[in-house]
């Protein structure tokens, strides 16, 4: 089976006739930035499967003028003609672009000064870097960014970080302290972090049906703003991509490798690593339904952190986690799950996710069973509702049982670099997410709401919140019952964020903006409230998630 797969992705890379476009590369997955050009692939009919993120260029631009939207209505004026205004305003800082390759340079920055109204603690972040993308001939393209970052953070972040070792979706953490004078001017004088972060990836497709890409980064798996399967909230990862499209059919096979900074032993050894792949296969039923099937799979590793592989995990129909015990019953942690979405009229979606952790029908009768993980996502999204243009709105509502998620070794719990790697919150809790964004030419405001409540662990118990604790020392014991949604210190989280930004330049996404974010996380023994109050200069390459 596996020889006769080798020959066909040979014979089709060696005798393909290369016959597409340019621009291979993946855009970068940014929420705000998505609502500007994704309600033209939310279409009835449109044979487009948005389940995996991020998009590719080249496959946008088959179904929309990617490129030409994005500059609907931007600088137009006289200065923006002019070789400083274009490279101000227009286009990027390097631009080489010939028949047979195309080369951009790009800087990635993110200066931002504000103030917590409640502590009256100044904080900043300094983010430095540049991004590279390109494309030779018709079929190869790159993309690839490194910054680096000096930055403080609110109390509750600092609390979470001092914990756990890393940023949230930004790598490993040195302490920095801000004592220079102009941090000292600027009236910035709490402890820091310093932290660096490197992205890319190479993208191949040697026929139309066909993309490989190897690279540094990571995926997100839905249509919603968080994704109960798979998310983009963690850290990158090295992977292996293939994609193949047929018919209505797409799958998309990522093979990678995570770590756990936790089991740290040497810095010769490094961080325990854990082999991992997980497999989408997308549908189109008709021309309103999409139907997703998600499955990953964390390979076993032993108690040095060696791992088990089985080439049959190589195999394109391992969908469920069924076919895994079958092989060799090896206890490797596995996730299944659905993503859909039906569009009831163009530019609507009402979409959704289950995942399955753990399942035990014969248990099911009696209440609570530690045995029943899932997560489950319902929402709905709308561009230009009430026919209003470049408008933006969301409901979402997402929760996953105790323990979902988690394992008996930390090793095989579906994580990655101390983070969750499908809801930022962990397990334990439910929660209502809206949205609003609107553009009027250059401006963009949006607006975004969230309520949880959450059952959080206390000191020595294990309540079923953190993915990381082992399942097998639990509450209630393995194998109870009673077990029920929000058990433990129960927390209601509420964090808002509001944000008007000047887009400069398309090129880069080079934003001016101000913003307030306002979190309240209050439960019987305690409460914690920020408002913080912002200012920035921003290049929007990422999703950050700092509302858990």
């Amino acid at each position: 089976m596996r020889l006769g797969l080798f020959f066909v992705v040979v014979i089709s890379v060696l005798f393909a006739v290369p016959s597409l476009a340019q621009e291979q590369y993946n855009h970068p997955f940014n929420h705000t930035q998505y609502t500007e050009f994704e309600g033209l692939l939310q279409q009835k009919g449109t044979d487009f499967h948005t389940g995996l993120r991020p998009f590719r260029v080249k496959q946008m631009n088959e179904v929309a003028p990617f490129d030409s939207i994005r500059w609907i209505n931007h600088h137009k004026g006289k200065l923006s003609r002019t070789l400083v205004g274009r490279k101000l305003f227009r286009v990027s800082l390097l631009r080489v672009d010939s028949a047979k390759y195309q080369f951009y340079v790009d800087p990635v920055f993110n200066l931002e000064i504000g103030m917590d109204a409640v502590t009256k603690q100044r904080l900043t972040v300094n983010t430095k870097g540049i991004t590279f993308r390109g494309s030779i001939g018709k079929t190869v393209s790159f993309r690839t960014s490194f910054w680096e970052n000096q930055a403080t953070y609110l109390p509750y972040m600092n609390a979470w970080i001092d914990q756990n070792q890393v940023v949230p979706g930004e790598g490993r953490i040195k302490d920095f302290q801000f004592d220079n004078a102009l941090y000292r001017f600027l009236g910035v004088t709490v402890k820091g972090y310093d932290f660096s972060i490197a992205s890319g990836h190479v993208s191949y497709s040697p026929i139309k049906a066909v993309n490989f890409q190897l690279g540094h980064e990571k995926f997100f798996i839905g249509e919603g703003y968080r994704s109960m399967l798979l998310s983009d909230a963690g850290y990158n990862y090295p992977y292996l991509k293939v994609s193949t499209k047929l018919w209505n059919f797409q799958y998309d096979f990522i093979f990678t490798q995570l770590q756990d900074p936790r089991l740290f032993t040497t810095f010769e050894s490094g961080f325990k690593k854990k082999w991992t792949t997980f497999h989408y296969l997308s549908v189109n039923v008709g021309k309103s339904l999409q139907l997703g099937l998600f499955e990953g799979v964390i390979f076993k590793s032993d108690s040095m952190g060696n791992g088990n592989f089985n080439w049959n995990y190589f195999n394109p129909i391992t969908l469920f986690r069924s076919v895994q015990y079958a092989y060799d019953h090896s206890g490797n942690n596995a996730l299944v799950g659905i993503n859909a979405k039906y569009i009831p009229w163009n530019g609507a979606v009402f979409y959704g996710q289950l995942a399955i952790d753990e399942l035990d029908f014969t248990k099911l009768s009696q209440g609570g069973n530690i045995n029943q993980r899932l997560g489950w996502q319902l929402g709905f999204k709308v561009y230009s509702p009430f026919k209003i243009k470049n408008l933006f709105a969301r409901l979402e509502y997402n929760g996953a049982l105790p323990y979902t998620y988690a394992h008996e070794s930390s090793l095989q719990s579906y994580t990655h670099y101390n983070q969750p790697l499908a809801h930022p919150l962990g397990a334990n809790f439910h929660e209502f997410v809206g949205e609003l964004v609107y553009r009027w030419r250059d401006l963009r405001f949006s607006y975004r709401l969230s309520y949880a409540s959450v059952g959080r662990d206390s000191v020595g118990v294990n309540y079923g919140n953190d993915v990381y604790l082992p399942d097998t020392d639990t509450y209630l014991g393995p194998d109870s019952y009673g077990n029920k949604l929000g058990q433990g210190v129960k927390t209601a989280l509420t964090y808002q964020n509001v944000e008007i930004a000047y887009v400069v330049n398309r090129a880069s996404d080079l934003n001016i903006l101000l913003g307030l974010r306002h979190r309240v996380s209050k439960n019987d023994f305690s409460k914690e409230e920020n408002a913080y109050i912002y200012f920035g200069i921003r290049t929007m390459l990422r999703n950050l998630y700092h509302d858990f």
